[in-house]
């Protein structure tokens, strides 16, 4: 199983429920699991998305950063998991701003990358699920 996982941070009020680059991702191919949280999940959803990582072969990690002043709240600790499971990420992209969130995928080197152009990000997704 590879896993999509989109981690939000934005506000929850101003954030709309559509996430096409979930849903683009998750179409790809049958072994793709999608599944995103954002930084005002409750922890029990954190808990739920770190059995994910345990289980996936392969994970492709998308934050979308709308707002750099928000705590990553439950999302830090999905990120601390995935700095732990680093070897499974094949790619960590960061859409936006927000300095910590950024300096906590800096340590996947070559695999990280800052892009906010979503067709290129589309891209690096298709990467992901044709490889």
């Amino acid at each position: 199983m590879r896993l999509f996982l989109q981690i939000n941070i934005v506000d929850w009020k101003e954030a709309g429920y559509s996430k096409p680059l979930l849903s683009f991702a998750s179409s790809l191919a049958d072994d793709i699991v999608g599944t995103d949280l954002d930084c005002q999940s409750e922890p029990y959803i954190a808990e739920l998305v770190i059995k994910l990582i345990h289980e996936a072969e392969q994970i492709f990690v998308l934050v979308v950063a709308e707002n750099p002043v928000l705590p990553l709240g439950a999302s830090l600790s999905v990120l601390n998991q995935l700095i732990k499971s680093k070897e499974k990420v094949h790619m960590a992209v960061i859409a936006g701003e927000h300095a910590i969130a950024q300096k906590m995928l800096t340590p996947f080197q070559e695999n990280f990358k800052k892009q906010n152009d979503e067709a290129l990000i589309r891209k690096l997704i298709k990467q992901f699920a044709y490889c």
